[in-house]
């Protein structure tokens, strides 16, 4: 007697789950990125340490369940011009203040309520307010940023409130 047991005859196919799929690609981008990344810091040059340094970025990546969200391409224009004017503009008026004995000069502490719910917008913004003209950010606590401004008079709150919506377009968090 011949023993038949319920399973096909036939070999199945084994199929990969859409989440193993999606984390695969989700590395492959990641490690992509920081290659690039390499790329571009490091002009092209010095890959057999670029290559081991984007692998752990990128298990740094995985590890602390980052993602990376697709940017808002149409913010990205306005976000670098207004990086790229500020860079120079807080520059030229840090150079100015410094070489002029008689331009006001009036250090102090300031505090700014940020909007965004997002921590990567957040944290992009306490990196980029030393861009604007005589300010620094030390630090922020939940949705309070601490900043140093050259001068307190100067107008440097709307460019932030500014700088804080065009990044919460870009990284999504409207």
């Amino acid at each position: 007697m011949a023993n038949h047991s319920s399973r096909s005859a036939q070999p199945t196919a084994t199929t990969e789950s859409p989440r193993k799929a999606s984390s695969r690609s989700g590395m492959l981008l990641s490690f992509c990125a920081w290659l690039g990344l390499w790329a571009l810091l490091g002009r092209g040059e010095g890959w057999t340490f670029g290559i081991p340094v984007a692998a752990a970025a990128t298990f740094a990546t995985i590890r602390l369940q980052l993602n990376w969200r697709p940017l808002r391409l149409s913010a990205l224009a306005a976000v670098f011009g207004i990086f790229l004017r500020e860079l120079f503009s807080g520059g030229w008026d840090v150079a100015r203040r410094a070489l002029h004995p008689r331009m006001p000069i009036a250090p102090g502490w300031q505090t700014f309520n940020m909007k965004s719910r997002n921590p990567r917008v957040r944290l992009l913004l306490s990196a980029m307010i030393g861009l604007l003209p005589g300010t620094l950010s030390s630090d922020y606590d939940g949705f309070t940023l601490h900043i140093h401004a050259l001068d307190q008079q100067q107008n440097w709150e709307d460019t932030v409130v500014h700088l804080e919506s065009l990044l919460s377009r870009l990284l999504g968090d409207s």
